[in-house]
């Protein structure tokens, strides 16, 4: 497949560069040795280089390409600018390389060609989550997307046999297939009205008994020679000659842009323009409950254990918690409840607990108001345990998420004696 230009990346893909921008500037970072050590998951949130194993450098690099998207460089400017940095901190050229296991390898570090494959994968991820955030927002006026491909003399077989197939919004095989979903990968989506496929003669398709599973070997440790795999998604469809033709993304890209950091812009925005509107809001927490999107939030509770300042949406608030914290002076804007990468670290309670704080949130025991602290306090059951989740206290700040400010492990007698001596009132 082609590698895209400058011009696929800015007129195919159509979108202003602000929504680029952000997408990259949101990403956290993961430090791997392999690139089959990631999964979608963490790649959706964080900036991972092979190989480079100091956050200063990865840092440089997200910076460079920040930079380039602001000033609408190229990427033979991005290679300039960024060459030199990445050779005065001694992560260029081949070299001898020390694993984390001690091991030791002789690896390609900086590179021309490695600074073109960052470029060129990191702008198709940003613009597309850019593109796709846009179309998420249009979903109730344009709930039908059409994928499109190039369709030249290089496109993929499987890509050109999805070009003009249509699917709602919310079929679950966009979660797999949404462009880029491969290496130079120049896809895109279209989203329509319904109007527009009446009118177009589409045919809205359905996912439904046509996606299957494959493991793929996506490469060997070349110091252990363990074969790593990685399980993908698959569709069955049809190209426009008819033959049966079955679709798989590249190992990598078999993710969903809603685990991305910007989404957590897009749902805020969605709770903001309708607060207390139970509708908007349980369409908020269906995203936050999908297991795609909770994939995410396990892979940033597990890299939280070295915070970035990073947070990621994990609940929304109900209703009936609005109305009475606004009755207590809180300032309230957007409803949507986040965590820090701060929080979670510092956080006394199992990691495989706080996996499943979406759920938990979702679902509480109860929820309180803590008098002095003026906070809002769920208390969620996980397994034999009971956990008191605070929001931060004081006066919500508009234009903010409602942050979590602690996560801990209490007795229900603790909660109990609270209720009796007036530091809780209870609200639900």
């Amino acid at each position: 497949m082609a590698t895209p230009t400058e011009a696929d990346l800015r007129a195919i893909f159509a979108m202003r560069p602000e929504a680029a921008i952000e997408y990259l500037e949101r990403k956290g970072f993961a430090i791997t040795w392999n690139w089959h050590d990631v999964d979608a998951a963490t790649h959706a949130r964080a900036l991972t280089v092979a190989k480079a194993a100091r956050l200063d450098v990865l840092q440089d690099i997200r910076d460079a390409l920040v930079d380039n998207l602001e000033r609408g460089g190229t990427l033979r400017d991005f290679q300039r600018n960024l060459r030199p940095v990445l050779e005065a901190k001694g992560w260029w050229g081949r070299q001898i390389v020390v694993a984390p296991d001690g091991g030791a390898e002789v690896a390609q570090l900086g590179s021309p060609r490695r600074l073109e494959t960052i470029y060129q994968t990191n702008m198709q991820s940003a613009y597309m989550a850019g593109r796709y955030a846009a179309a998420y927002e249009a979903r109730e006026t344009h709930p039908y997307w059409m994928y499109v491909a190039v369709m030249d003399s290089v496109t993929r077989p499987s890509h050109a046999a999805l070009h003009g197939k249509v699917f709602r919004w919310d079929d679950p095989i966009w979660q797999h297939i949404m462009p880029p979903n491969g290496y130079n990968c120049r896809c895109r989506i279209v989203p329509l009205t319904a109007a527009a496929v009446r009118r177009r003669g589409l045919t809205v398709e359905s996912s439904v008994g046509k996606t299957g599973q494959v493991t793929v070997e996506t490469g060997v440790d070349k110091r252990t020679g363990e074969i790593r795999e990685q399980t993908l998604t698959t569709l069955e469809t049809t190209d426009r000659a008819g033959r049966k033709i079955q679709f798989r993304p590249d190992a990598g890209f078999d993710g969903s842009p809603i685990q991305s950091a910007l989404m957590d812009q897009v749902l805020y925005n969605k709770a903001e323009r309708t607060l207390g509107a139970p509708a908007a809001l349980g369409e908020v927490q269906d995203v936050l409950l999908d297991p795609v999107r909770q994939r995410a939030w396990k892979a940033f509770v597990d890299r939280s254990t070295s915070p970035q300042g990073q947070t990621m949406s994990v609940g929304v608030l109900d209703p009936t918690d609005i109305t009475y914290a606004a009755a207590q002076g809180a300032q309230l804007q957007a409803g949507v409840v986040s965590a820090s990468d701060t929080v979670i670290r510092n956080s006394p309670v199992a990691r495989e607990q706080l996996a499943n704080l979406p759920q938990r949130l979702a679902q509480p025991a109860m929820v309180l108001w803590e008098r002095g602290s003026e906070s809002l306090v769920y208390v969620v059951q996980d397994g034999d345990s009971t956990l008191a989740v605070r929001l931060r206290g004081g006066v919500y700040g508009p234009g903010q998420m409602e942050n979590i400010s602690q996560v801990t492990e209490v007795t229900m007698e603790s909660i109990d004696d609270g209720l009796a001596l007036g530091r809780y009132r209870r609200v639900r």
